[in-house]
């Protein structure tokens, strides 16, 4: 009764509060009741919680119900998560690195990692895919004791990734998914050793036995086999790599190669082919009949194919499988394909839609489980924080039961429903007000949760769906009004929170400011022009960023909700635990993107980023720096102007490698704000302003060195601290020559981090810096609405007059409170910065020493938290 009275509650909020349900209220990490996330949506997770460690993809149940486990990878918390299911439940963590000796298997070899695949072996033995080491380890579950340890490097594999699994215990094997080599594993753990191997797809990524145990059926949700382009050699970065990313996807180019120039003379770059291939986006079905000799019966498409509609992949994340049906989900078209278990063929495809959102796309499905009598499958929709039930009978989506942030998987066990929720209930703060429990950076904050509760529950979908509607804002929204301004430029930094920046700035023009003087190691001193902007023009102390590091924090900043590849990835590899190798004979190597963040073809979605909504919107736009971060790129010395090498043909998106300066760096610590600053000022000059040429309506820079690295005084920067007030002079001189430009009277700027997890903050480790700038900028405003990425995206599109692209901008809490009708033209003078801490004339485009820190190096984060 209680939480019925809790939805309509929620229900009555939703029908007088236009957005998500927060209003003003902060992000709100609550142990027990309902949570406010960052940005406004809220979770109120069914049943009890129990937290795990970072991201849990894997999660299995023992065949007598009493252990539920996850798989949990993250920056140094690597380990397995294990649920006593019992009247008095109790979690307990089995860490990695452990060491022992049992039957004769040499446990010494330090075990660094597991990754998605969970298979239990009875009630007390359990199969764990290890990921990065390409091994498949036994452990006794209540001691962590190894008895079998096999290594897919061999019979001419190499660089083996290892993921999903699944187990017969009738035929005594395990088949484990190697997602480096694109094959299928057959594991005879019996006489201890791998059997046969086959290939499935690309990337494969989720597997299901068949009930008799003849069939596997595995997701591959890649979509190219990419290649190195001839003579790479990150060695040799500067001479055999690419200056600028081969060709767009899709085009001529990117289909059947092209030559492009190397440092060291012109080469022939190969082409992607076809990306609907049957090895992409599709179901393999594989035939085990002969553990010896598996052959491939089948590769069938899921979803709809890639087209001029369709922009990227179906993304198959998710396998369950009955007698007479299969289900994959197609993680980016939020649908589920039905393929009869007799004919292999598709019978069907159920589409799961939000009411009045029908065209948008953002609900993520990703794990599945049928009930025990097959009537019900259930889905983690991992976007919308929720269990889907679908009546198999009649392939409908009958309701929504509400889960916690991020579901990713979901097992039964006679009565009762598990669910790994991979970000929990969120992080809530990493500081107090008075810094003296500042600590560790948010990548290590996270903690996923098992949620249990009863089967009796799938009873109520129906009645509990309001409420799961109601939690994340799927409401018509009333909106404010805007003022007529016609160009927007979106300036994007690196990994700051609010407090430490903003922590020091005074009260607002419309009241206080939540900020921590004492949180604020970049305040006035340092970033004077920051603060200059603040007190004339917008800020807001409520803003979140929906990422927990770069790698989706570029994909949220650029409209595109990281999918289950990018969150399953990101967290192994910022542990080091997924790491892209050239040379390799692993074709999937080549798209394990480690902490590299931009977008490649198989995270794009549906409706692609906002590059494709502005370009089929007819919205022009220019773009300075976004979109380098691709897989293996070089950030080394001396790669001015784009500060690149990039060595496989890995694309661009078409639409912003055609409209990408070439003269302005992305991600690089080896070059200085300035030099970014002086050449997106000359670019605009000699395009627009020379040539008497329409400005682009949206101008998109990555502006990073606030990112900060090791102090270097003979590249101009004697501390850390002289990293920000470089980027902070940047972000003035910007300014100051936007605000001269013509096109200044009707323009409004964006400035925001990609992420928040080098800082602390003493409301979530999530809040972030976000300033509104331009002559309908609000002065000296502080806006309170609880908002994020996907708000500011959305407050852009309607400046631009356009629809919205994706569930998340559609429903978010946009900032039109930061505008006003009565418009300030006066231009910006930026502020010079104590030369003391960052003089201009002595910071050199390249250091002469070692080179910059990759994006979140983890190793660098944790040092620079060390030192706080």
């Amino acid at each position: 009764m209680a939480r019925f009275l809790l939805t309509l509650g929620l229900l009555v909020a939703i029908a007088s509060a236009a957005g998500p349900p927060a209003g003003t209220r902060p992000a709100h990490r609550s142990d027990s009741g309902p949570s406010i996330l960052p940005g406004g949506r809220q979770i109120t997770p069914l049943g009890g919680q129990f937290y795990t460690g970072p991201g849990p993809f894997g999660l299995a149940v023992s065949p007598n119900g009493k252990m539920a486990v996850t798989a949990d990878g993250g920056p140094n918390r690597y380990a397995l998560s294990i649920l006593d299911n019992s009247d008095k439940p109790a979690i307990r963590h089995l860490n990695t690195s452990r060491r022992h000796n049992v039957n004769g298997v040499n446990d010494d070899d330090d075990w660094q990692s597991v990754f998605m695949g969970l298979a239990f072996d009875g009630n007390d033995i359990l199969y764990a895919s290890e990921g990065e080491s390409g091994r498949v380890r036994r452990v006794e579950v209540a001691t962590g004791k190894n008895s079998l340890l096999v290594d897919l490097d061999q019979g001419g594999y190499r660089d083996s990734y290892t993921g999903d699994l699944a187990f017969d215990p009738a035929r005594g094997l395990l088949y484990a998914l190697d997602q480096a080599n694109f094959r299928v594993a057959v594991i005879d753990v019996r006489k201890r050793a791998v059997a046969a191997s086959i290939r499935t797809g690309r990337l494969p990524f989720a597997i299901a036995l068949s009930p008799d145990g003849r069939r596997v059926y595995v997701t591959n949700l890649g979509i190219f086999e990419y290649q190195a382009i001839p003579g790479a050699d990150p060695e040799h970065g500067r001479e055999s790599g690419l200056p600028f990313p081969a060709f767009g996807f899709p085009s001529v180019d990117a289909a059947h190669g092209a030559k492009r120039s190397t440092g060291s003379g012109e080469v022939d770059v190969p082409g992607l082919g076809d990306p609907n291939t049957s090895a992409s986006n599709s179901l393999a079905v594989v035939d085990v009949s002969n553990a010896a000799a598996p052959r491939l019966a089948a590769q069938i498409p899921t979803g709809l194919p890639f087209s001029p509609r369709i922009l990227g992949g179906s993304s198959p994340s998710g396998v369950v499988a009955s007698a007479d049906a299969i289900y994959v989900s197609n993680a980016n078209q939020d649908s589920i394909t039905v393929i009869d278990a007799r004919t292999l063929r598709r019978r069907d495809d159920i589409p799961l839609r939000i009411p009045g959102y029908d065209s948008l796309r953002g609900v993520l499905p990703v794990g599945m489980t049928l009930t025990p009598d097959g009537r019900r499958l259930l889905i983690a929709e991992a976007g919308i924080n929720a269990i889907g039930v679908v009546d198999v009978a009649e392939s409908r989506l009958i309701g929504h039961l509400p889960a916690g942030w991020f579901p990713t998987q979901i097992r039964i066990s006679g009565s009762t429903v598990f669910v790994s929720n991979g970000k929990g209930n969120g992080t809530g703060p990493n500081a107090d007000r008075d810094a003296a429990l500042a600590h560790s950076f948010q990548g290590e904050l996270r903690q996923g949760t098992i949620s249990r509760f009863p089967l009796d529950y799938l009873r109520d979908a129906a009645k509990l769906t309001p409420e799961v509607m109601a939690n994340n804002g799927f409401a018509p929204a009333a909106e404010a009004p805007l003022p007529p301004i016609e160009y927007v430029v979106l300036i994007v930094k690196e990994n700051r929170t609010y407090d430490e920046v903003f922590g020091d700035l005074g009260a607002a023009s419309n009241g206080p400011r939540e900020g921590a003087p004492a949180l604020a190691r970049w305040g006035e001193k340092v970033t004077p022009n920051h603060h200059a902007m603040a007190l004339r023009w917008a800020t807001s102390d409520n803003f979140y960023a929906d990422s927990e590091v770069s790698v989706d924090g570029h994909h949220w900043l650029v409209g595109s909700y990281p999918n289950a590849w990018t969150v399953s990835s990101l967290m192994a590899a910022y542990g080091g635990q997924k790491s892209f190798r050239l040379p390799t004979t692993a074709p999937g190597r080549l798209i394990f993107a480690g902490s590299d963040s931009s977008v490649h073809p198989e995270e794009q979605l549906e409706a692609g980023a906002i590059w494709h909504h502005l370009e089929r919107n007819g919205v022009t736009f220019r773009n300075f720096g976004e979109g380098f971060e691709l897989a293996g790129v070089d950030e080394g010395e001396n790669l001015e102007p784009t500060g690149a090498r990039f060595f496989t043909n890995i694309p661009m998106p078409d639409p912003l490698y055609r409209n990408t300066s070439r003269n302005y760096p992305g991600f690089n610590m080896n070059i200085p704000d300035q030099y970014r600053a002086t050449q997106f000022i000359a670019e605009i000059e000699e395009r627009y302003i020379k040539a008497h040429a329409p400005l682009p309506k949206l101008l998109f820079l990555h502006l990073p060195n606030d990112h900060t690295a090791r102090a270097k005084p003979s590249a101009g920067y004697p501390s850390e601290g002289s990293y920000v007030a470089d980027n902070d002079l940047a972000l003035g001189r910007i300014l100051e020559f936007l605000s001269h430009t013509e096109w200044w009277p009707k323009m409004a700027i964006f400035v925001t981090e990609d992420d928040a997890q080098s800082g602390v903050d003493h409301v979530d480790s999530h809040r972030t810096v976000l300033m509104v700038a331009g002559p309908y900028a609000r002065p000296n405003y502080s806006s309170h609405v609880n908002s994020s990425f996907p708000g500011m995206l959305k407050t852009a599109f309607r400046l631009l007059h356009l629809p919205p692209l994706n569930l998340y901008d559609a429903t978010a809490a946009d900032l039109s409170d930061c505008f006003t009708m009565q418009p300030d033209p006066a231009p910006y003078t930026a502020l010079s910065v104590d030369p003391a801490l960052f003089d201009p004339t002595k910071a050199k485009p390249t250091t002469g020493g070692k080179p910059g820190p990759k994006m979140d190096d983890p190793a660098e984060i944790r040092r620079q938290h060390q030192r706080r």
